[in-house]
């Protein structure tokens, strides 16, 4: 009897050894599968005539895994060397087969970036490609645009994420995510600074560390009118830049 007893204790034993050991297994293989990073195609064609629709898709993978589960995807699109006028966000639609895709058309020639910015799995990833309009001679983009570019890069990336305009009266709430040299920024400091052409003072938001590159933070505005708002970025590392963004009050 007792044979029999610890007969069946070593198997029940090694029964537990062998499962735990499975787990172990699939959970680093998990941490594996977590710790691939994440990479985008961006397949946009080159060249576009005027007024022409041209179609942008983005192919999100994980290793040998189409993404289908982004968080965000947009497009950002604007003309060389004048960024700060002209870009524009586009929402993306997802086809639930790992692509992301939308459309833009431009009404007139010139150079023309566009970016894709991708958050998923708490990764942020934003490739760019040119597209030539018109009779554009892509010689014409200037080195100084280029610098102005590639100081860019090296900043701080805002995605103001929140409507762009709010009743007054009412709760406005904000969302900005950021990232730097392509990754999320946390730990950072973040106020919003807001006013109206003529205003002596302006208004200060406090925006909070949500995680994952994201600050949230809300504000009632009790007039009506266009504001400036300046986005203030700060941390322990001697970060200190900001960006402006349009808001209207209703």
């Amino acid at each position: 009897m007792k044979k029999l007893f610890f007969t069946a204790l070593l198997i029940s034993a090694l029964a537990i050894f062998i499962v735990g050991c499975g787990n172990a297994d699939n959970k680093n293989g998990q941490e594996k599968k977590t710790m691939e990073p994440l990479e985008v195609e961006l397949n946009v064609q080159e060249k576009a005539k005027v007024n022409e629709t041209i179609q942008l898709s983005s192919l999100v993978t994980q290793g040998k895994e189409k993404v289908s589960d982004a968080s965000e995807v947009k497009y950002e699109v604007w003309e060389d060397g004048a960024k700060d006028t002209t870009s524009k966000m586009l929402n993306a639609k997802n086809k639930k087969n790992g692509t992301y895709t939308s459309e833009v058309a431009f009404d007139h020639d010139g150079v023309f970036n566009v970016q894709v910015h991708v958050t998923a799995r708490d990764m942020h990833v934003m490739p760019k490609k040119t597209v030539i309009v018109g009779n554009q001679d892509p010689s014409n983009a200037t080195s100084s645009t280029d610098k102005k570019e590639h100081d860019s890069e090296n900043s701080v990336v805002m995605h103001f994420m929140s409507p762009d305009h709010a009743k007054a009266g009412e709760t406005a709430n904000f969302t900005i995510h950021m990232t730097k040299h392509n990754e999320l920024l946390t730990g950072a400091q973040v106020q919003i600074e807001a006013w109206m052409k003529g205003d002596e003072k302006p208004e200060w938001i406090k925006l909070e560390d949500a995680g994952k590159g994201e600050y949230k933070g809300s504000h009632q505005f009790d007039r009506a009118g266009d504001y400036q708002l300046k986005v203030h970025v700060e941390n322990n590392q001697g970060l200190h830049e900001h960006q402006d963004f349009d808001f209207v009050v209703k």
